[in-house]
């Protein structure tokens, strides 16, 4: 065989190597995207529910300091005027 057609076959060989790796990485990007996605829809899910439990948990506070047992067990001190 003489080196020119060696040539050929390496850069044949080579060329049908990186259309190979070419489309492995083009399906590895396409998984990884459609992952990405759908993390992102459960990351947004999780802010909504977090925001739900932040206004529970507010409007729970503000239901607690009305009532009349915490306002009987923790009344405000009054300061005394020093004169």
């Amino acid at each position: 065989m003489d080196s020119f057609l060696q040539s050929q076959i390496f850069f044949f060989i080579s060329s049908i190597g990186f259309v190979i790796l070419g489309i492995m990485a083009g399906i590895f990007l396409f998984y990884l995207i459609r992952a990405m996605n759908t993390f992102n829809r459960i990351m947004d899910k999780i802010e909504k529910d977090i925001e739900k439990i932040g206004d529970t948990t507010k409007e729970m506070i503000e239901d607690l300091k009305g009532s009349f047992i915490f306002n009987f067990l923790f009344r405000k001190k009054r300061r005394t005027r020093k004169e």
